[in-house]
């Protein structure tokens, strides 16, 4: 599958050498380079429905095909799974003006929307995704589609995803980090704070030694190995946040 080169470059879940990091630092670098130079941003989120269980298998077999997968490979879906769903999307981005990064079936798109014409990009991309989902028979969750309105002097231009308005956000939750649209990290940084503490309570309250070699391997594996999840896109900047987070 490597060497076919069928997993789009926008692809991060379950893709060799990609990872939550690799989606989340380009992405959001991308967005805030836009804002320190003055632009309002737009981030829309969106999230394919059910979209493992929902996999067209013919429509599977004749994006196989075309890439010239043989049909012992559909044998194997149980174990390919992933891999085959990511190929499924591929196409997802055809044509795409916008900025997109997909992880699994967790997709977002951005772009500069000073001008009419950066909105009305989103705005065509938005109805390529659509017309994507229709024509492979799946859907994206309702309830999930989001707007992120990043920078100054941003107008907060209203979108849509087929007959369906995109709700606006002040914040949102993506691939586990907290980002709000001020591009300020501080309840990431509360929350990472409020679940080391309880960790830290339930290691005091059920473990009676207080031996270095005992405690040490807890805290590394229930502390400080989760609280180091993606921190180089969340980590503190600010004084009162470094405070907290030690």
């Amino acid at each position: 599958m490597e060497n076919k080169e069928v997993i789009s470059d926008s692809q991060h879940g379950y893709t060799k050498g990609k990872s939550c990091l690799t989606n989340l630092l380009p992405f959001y670098d991308g967005v805030t380079a836009l804002v320190d130079k003055g632009g309002a941003t737009d981030v829309i989120y969106l999230d394919l429905c059910k979209a493992f269980d929902t996999v067209p298998h013919n429509i599977l077999v004749s994006k196989l095909g075309r890439h010239g997968f043989n049909g012992w490979t559909t044998q194997w879906e149980s174990v390919l799974g992933l891999a085959l769903f990511n190929i499924f999307v591929g196409d997802m981005d055809s044509r795409i003006e916008c900025t997109l990064s997909r992880f699994a079936d967790n997709t977002k798109l951005c772009g500069g929307v000073n001008m009419l014409e950066g909105r009305d990009a989103i705005q065509r991309d938005l109805d390529r995704l659509e017309r994507w989902a229709r024509a492979n028979c799946m859907k994206f969750h309702k309830a999930k589609y989001k707007v992120l309105h990043v920078g100054r002097r941003n107008l907060k231009h209203d979108y849509r995803l087929g007959e369906e308005w995109i709700e606006s956000s002040p914040e949102e939750k993506d691939l586990g980090v907290w980002i709000d649209e001020k591009l300020n990290m501080s309840r990431q940084h509360a929350l990472a704070a409020q679940k080391a503490n309880h960790v830290l309570g339930c290691i005091k309250n059920s473990v009676t030694s207080r031996l270095r070699e005992g405690i040490l391997p807890l805290y590394s594996a229930l502390v400080r190995h989760p609280w180091q999840y993606c921190t180089q896109l969340w980590g503190p900047q600010y004084k009162k946040d470094m405070e907290l987070l030690e």
